[in-house]
């Protein structure tokens, strides 16, 4: 009886086999995935059985082989062509499984906290600007695709996270990080046919600690370690959403990386370029691209509990220094777009929009986009302080007051002699060079200027003719407390 029934268990054992044996990739791959054009990416994964794995791509009919290791782990890296698709990509260890709705685009990473986590449906009694139309006309926009990675503080390096590629639609970008979705959105204006992937990986209210490895913040000199490590939001600790969220992204190719975060180390300010430029090289290295693009958001105004105090002010002035630090990199100014009494202004739209203009003038060649001015030095005229300044060579590089005041009332300035005292400041454009002349009677003697330089700097108003803000600056380097 027992002989009977012994092909009928060998055939189920050959079945349950089989099912268990079929290929498994990484999540990020997956229907509706981005992948970088004129590249070449990894497509990866892992299996139960010794065979050959097999990948064929449907934009070039290639076909690609390898053997896993004695773990079973496999990859293999394939050409990419210019920009396109659908495609599908069919992989077999035996049994076939094959991607669909593939896209050849170009692919950004979007990392940082809660402003970048925002959605672009907002937060309880927190909007996004603009978020209803936008929400509508997301159907018209089918080559964007976002994947937001679940969140994951992990002791250890995990070689895989959680999440799948979503379309823009209005039944999805609801969810979307508001802030990638339109830096993705204006990509794709000035890049028109060209997918854009979106990997959104961000925590709200953590610190930069926590998005590189703990060995990297090591070897990072110069910084209070000891404060460093001890900073941390609810369960998150230094290195985790390297760990859970970076590290296993990392065979992913891409072009580069935007990133909103530092609300969460105003208590470490002074440390902050230092530690991006530690953040930044880790990134780099394990996406092997030492070259790889990173453009940042400077933190809006908030009053916190001191509108006039001077911790956010210190934060950014560090944020402004990692562009001279880091080659490829260049920072999104928000003096003009915060909110007194919320640390997540609505204004998301204005902030993907200047990530997006740095990417397209650094890393596609787009000309004649709008360019953040930057101070450069200042010159003593009797009572008189001149402030001169970086712009480009666009056409609209003047200045002029954020919205529709014309009477050019320039506000926000302050002015010191050498009794280092700050008064209100008068200031004025100098229609013959553009530079800023800033004085007041009550300082004769000016031996430094400082503008928008508060938690909430009430009154700051300096824009570009193309309506990019003054970024808020001090012309001194006097000793500030973060009050």
């Amino acid at each position: 009886m027992m002989k009977r029934f012994l092909p009928i268990l060998s055939a189920l054992l050959v079945l349950a086999t089989g099912t268990e044996a079929k290929v498994k990739l990484s999540s990020l791959l997956g229907d509706g995935m981005v992948l970088q054009r004129n590249a070449r990416v990894m497509i990866w994964g892992s299996t139960d059985r010794a065979a050959t794995v097999q990948v064929e791509t449907s934009w070039d009919s290639r076909r690609y082989s390898t053997r896993p290791d004695p773990s079973g782990n496999w990859s293999v890296l394939v050409d990419t062509p210019d920009a396109g698709g659908p495609y599908s990509i069919s992989i077999s260890d035996g049994d076939k499984l094959r991607l669909d709705n593939v896209l050849i685009g170009e692919v950004w990473i979007c990392s940082g906290q809660s402003n970048m986590e925002m959605p672009l449906g907002g937060w309880d009694h927190q909007r996004v600007e603009g978020a209803l139309q936008t929400i509508r006309e997301a159907a018209s926009t089918p080559l964007i695709r976002m994947f937001t990675v679940a969140r994951n503080n992990a002791s250890e390096p995990q070689e895989d996270c959680s999440g799948e590629w979503k379309t823009s639609t209005p039944a999805h970008v609801h969810d979307f990080s508001a802030t990638a979705y339109f830096f993705g959105k204006t990509l794709a204006e000035f890049l028109p046919g060209v997918p854009i992937g979106l990997i959104a990986t961000d925590w709200g209210g953590t610190p930069i600690e926590a998005w590189l490895s703990t060995k990297a913040l090591e070897s990072t000199p110069g910084i209070n370690l000891s404060l460093s490590k001890s900073l941390y939001w609810e369960e998150v600790r230094t290195g985790q959403l390297f760990n859970g969220m970076i590290y296993p992204l990392r065979h992913y190719a891409a072009r580069g990386f935007i990133w909103y975060q530092g609300e969460a180390n105003l208590v470490n300010a002074a440390d902050y370029a230092s530690i991006t430029v530690s953040m930044v090289n880790e990134w780099r290295t394990l996406w092997n691209n030492p070259d790889m693009p990173y453009y940042l958001v400077q933190i809006a105004p908030y009053s916190y509990d001191a509108p006039q105090g001077t911790g956010l002010p210190m934060l950014v002035e560090q944020q402004y220094r990692i562009p001279e630090l880091l080659p490829h990199s260049g920072v999104a100014a928000t003096t003009d777009i915060g909110h007194r009494d919320c640390i997540h202004p609505p204004y998301k739209k204005e902030v993907g929009e200047r990530l997006a203009f740095l990417a397209l003038a650094q890393d596609y060649g787009i000309q004649g986009l709008p360019v953040m001015p930057r101070y450069r030095e200042m010159a003593v005229e009797q009572a008189t302080v001149r402030l001169r300044f970086d712009r480009g060579p666009a056409a609209g590089d003047g200045f002029r007051v954020h919205g529709a005041d014309r009477k050019l009332d320039l506000r926000g300035f302050e002015i010191a002699g050498a009794d280092r005292v700050w008064y209100p400041a008068t200031a004025e454009i100098d229609w013959n060079t553009n530079d800023i002349l800033v004085s007041s009677p009550s300082v004769p003697s000016p031996v430094a200027v400082r503008y928008a330089f508060h938690n909430w700097p009430e009154g700051a108003n300096v824009v570009t003719d193309d309506g990019l803000p003054l970024p808020m600056f001090r012309t001194d380097d006097w000793p500030v407390g973060r009050e």
